[in-house]
């Protein structure tokens, strides 16, 4: 019998199709897994709005992890939060939108572009969201607080420029590569693996009754927080070569893949279950 109480799981390029929608296997296997007595969450660096119709959909009732760490909440409120001031990187992210590369800037209830480019316009349509574009120059919005911050673009332009530029920074900042052409700035000693622990303590599971997955290596320090950590077929090669169990096959159905080798269709070790 399974001890695994407690399942979270990323969501694009894990738990959503390529096209990043859920499947009708993976909502079967939730909603079976849920039935017996699971509790199943997600861990994301979507910002609430983006995530909001998975968690519905997949009737998620417990606290969920969003901006790759820096929030924590549920259907109803926020729970816990780290924010990110942008006076401070105000001069990087101007450079970066010189350069070419999209700006996009998070917070609670809304997302914000610094330029209308082609990757805001592929950002809306897959996130069926609209972005406020602020004029860069404009700087009142770097007055605001917000969740994290992305750049989207070539990878080693942003990180050199991030190399130029992070010398000069006072504050603490982390940093996250989360699709090829995704650089995350979120606060400082933020992310999912550390978020996951504060999940587990809120819901008093222990790291051995919790099965995490992912594909990228932001998701690194959440596989390795849990008991079993495991990266579907289309993971980095790096995050496979560190993770506990890899799937044969991708996206969600690696999700139920492993679900499924874990038996964890079939039943859940409860609470009273474990008393010896």
């Amino acid at each position: 019998m399974s001890n695994i109480r407690l399942i979270v799981s990323d969501l694009d390029g894990t738990l959503l199709s390529e096209s990043h929608a859920l499947t009708e296997p993976v909502k079967a296997a939730v909603r079976q897994f849920k039935a017996s007595g699971g509790l199943f969450t997600i861990a994301t660096g979507r910002f609430g709005p983006t995530a909001r119709h998975i968690v519905e959909e997949l009737d998620i009732d417990i606290p969920f992890i969003l901006c790759n760490g820096s929030v924590i909440a549920d259907r109803h409120q926020v729970l816990a939060a780290s924010t990110l001031s942008l006076q401070e990187l105000a001069p990087f992210l101007l450079e970066a939108g010189e350069l070419g590369v999209t700006v996009m800037l998070f917070e609670e209830t809304g997302a914000l572009a610094l330029r209308r480019t082609a990757d805001v316009d592929i950002f809306e349509d897959r996130e069926n969201i609209a972005c406020e574009v602020v004029h860069p120059q404009d700087r009142e919005w770097t007055g605001r607080l917000v969740q994290k911050v992305l750049l989207i673009g070539d990878m080693p332009q942003i990180q050199a420029l991030w190399a130029e530029h992070h010398g000069r920074f006072e504050q603490g900042y982390a940093t996250i590569q989360s699709e090829d052409n995704y650089f995350e700035i979120i606060p400082p000693s933020q992310s999912k693996g550390t978020a996951l622990r504060k999940l587990m303590e809120l819901l008093q599971v222990e790291p051995s009754e919790v099965l995490s997955i992912g594909n990228q290596m932001n998701d690194l320090d959440m596989i390795e927080a849990a008991g079993v950590g495991a990266a579907v077929a289309n993971s980095h090669p790096d995050l496979k070569a560190r993770a506990s169990y890899v799937c044969s096959r991708s996206y969600g159905e690696g999700v139920v893949e492993v679900m499924e080798a874990l038996n964890l269709l079939n039943t859940v070790t409860h609470p009273e279950e474990r008393i010896q």
